[in-house]
């Protein structure tokens, strides 16, 4: 049998070993990719074409498998002095390395690029392969290195500054010491007939989702011990280990936080807990106008505006439904539809639709407030109307924190959760636009398209998305009035 791994097989194998033996044995089909995920995977190779500017002497290795191999032993032999993109098969792996650079005593540095603003343990050992297989080949491999992007001192649109160098070498070493022996561990996983025995637990999400976890998990519950809030790993592998999954069957001296408990109960019970009380109170802080109010945004690892830092937000859209003390509901919004700074606009728009009295209900208002803080700081002219919304935020989220648990939310208060069970019949799942991370990526799509037709639909589906936030609260509210009375 021909034994060949790419990097991504022996990442996937330090993460799980049952993980690698799908995946090099395809006995599971692997999901479609997602807008969000799509996103990210182009994000990813637009941060790699950004780090090549820095090196203007670099060579693109093109082409895939033993074509590529060949460019490259070419492209050496030639005196390149600088390659992306290099390829390289060693002991069974196949890598491509992001730059390579070469010095005059023919040694050579090994830089990968990634779109994270700090080195992380998976990037470690990442380096760590490709110097195993470079070295392999006959390269001397004299320094390894990480290029990060800094999110602390470039602002568009100076975009010089955009990533930072962090010699990795010495965290890198040790590693590459390990790498026969996780070799030899993979290789014999690659032969079996059948996945190897593993556990569920922290690994199937860390450092990275597995796209197999559904057939792993196919024996755990939907009340599940892991929709208990905020319940540590630990926790869960003792649970693990002792073969409870279901809350059903959690041991009764089984140690929680008050919290933790309360969610527990009402699942054993199968009842809601619910201060009415509690609620009523909170809904009298309100004062009409009552606007319900959300934002989008986007957060790029390279800055487009004026001012923005890499991974920094900024807001594309907003909805807000105004309640009125007669009854009556109104609609507002905005969607920036062009690929210039959506922020003043915004801004603009949006101080004319919140009146500057009135409450404004959100969802988890610190998101809302941190954005409404840092548009009153790029914009002083609409600093004080700015500062007065941020002032009159009212989060709903907080009634299902503290005064309303069920069941079927699963442990979490997120309103995807929350919505289908206090306003039955209404949810997402119609939707094109299901999240606000597939929301970032229509965004984009929109923007960038110069089709009249597509334009006008991922439109459509944009606003569906946003106003639905927004209604969903207004009809969250209604539920909880009739519910207190």
């Amino acid at each position: 049998m021909t034994y060949t791994l790419n990097k991504s097989h022996f990442l996937s194998g330090l993460q799980c070993h049952k993980r690698l033996w799908h995946e090099v044995n395809h006995q599971s089909p692997t999901p479609s990719i997602s807008p969000d995920q799509q996103r990210i995977i182009d994000q990813g190779q637009e941060v790699g074409q950004y780090a090549r500017l820095r090196f203007p002497d670099g060579l693109l290795i093109e082409g895939h498998g033993h074509q590529a191999i060949q460019a490259t032993k070419d492209a050496i032999a030639a005196g390149s002095t600088c390659l992306f993109e290099a390829a390289f098969q060693y002991d069974g792996i196949l890598i491509r390395a992001d730059i390579l650079q070469r010095h005059p005593d023919n040694t050579w540095t090994l830089i990968e690029v990634k779109s994270s603003t700090k080195a992380k343990t998976e990037h470690l050992w990442d380096v760590a392969i490709q110097h195993y297989v470079l070295t392999g080949v006959g390269l001397n491999i004299c320094d390894a290195a990480l290029m990060l992007i800094n999110s602390r001192d470039c602002y568009y649109p100076d975009l010089f500054s955009l990533f930072t160098i962090q010699d990795v070498t010495q965290e890198v070493e040790p590693l590459v010491q390990q790498i026969p022996g996780h070799l030899e561990q993979f290789k014999r996983i690659h032969g079996l007939a059948d996945p190897p025995e593993r556990s569920i637990g922290q690994h199937c999400s860390t450092p990275h989702d597995c796209p197999f976890q559904n057939t792993c998990w196919h024996h755990v519950p939907v009340e599940s011990i892991f929709t208990i809030p905020y319940l540590t790993w630990a926790k869960k592998h003792t649970l693990i280990q002792q073969g409870v999954f279901a809350i059903a069957d959690l041991p009764s001296d089984f140690q929680l936080t008050e919290n933790q408990q309360a969610y527990v109960d009402a699942v054993q019970q199968n009842q809601p807990q619910i201060n009415h009380a509690g609620i009523a109170v909170s809904l009298a802080e309100l004062i009409f106008p009552i606007h319900f109010f959300d934002f989008e945004t986007l957060n790029p690892a390279i800055p487009r505006f004026d001012g923005l830092k890499p991974f920094e937000q900024f807001p594309f859209q907003y909805s807000c439904h105004v309640l009125q003390d007669n009854g009556t509901l109104e609609l507002h919004d905005y969607l920036h539809e062009e690929p210039t700074d959506p922020r003043l606009p915004l801004v603009e728009a949006l101080v004319e639709h919140i009146a500057p009295v009135g409450s404004v209900v959100v969802y988890h208002k610190s998101f809302e407030g941190e954005r409404l803080r840092n548009l009153a700081q790029i914009f002083p002219k609409y600093a004080e109307a700015l500062l007065s919304i941020e002032a009159r935020l009212w989060d709903q989220e907080t009634i299902f924190k503290q005064h309303y648990r069920h069941p079927a939310f699963l442990g979490r208060t997120s309103i995807k959760k929350v919505l289908p069970v206090v306003v039955p019949g209404l949810n997402y799942n119609s939707l094109e636009v299901q999240n606000g991370a597939i929301a970032q990526a229509i965004w984009d799509a929109m923007i960038c398209t110069e089709d009249p037709t597509v334009r006008q639909q991922l439109r459509k589906d944009l606003r569906d998305y946003c106003t639905q936030d927004t209604f969903a609260m207004f009809k969250i509210h209604e539920a909880l009035l009739k519910l207190v009375g």
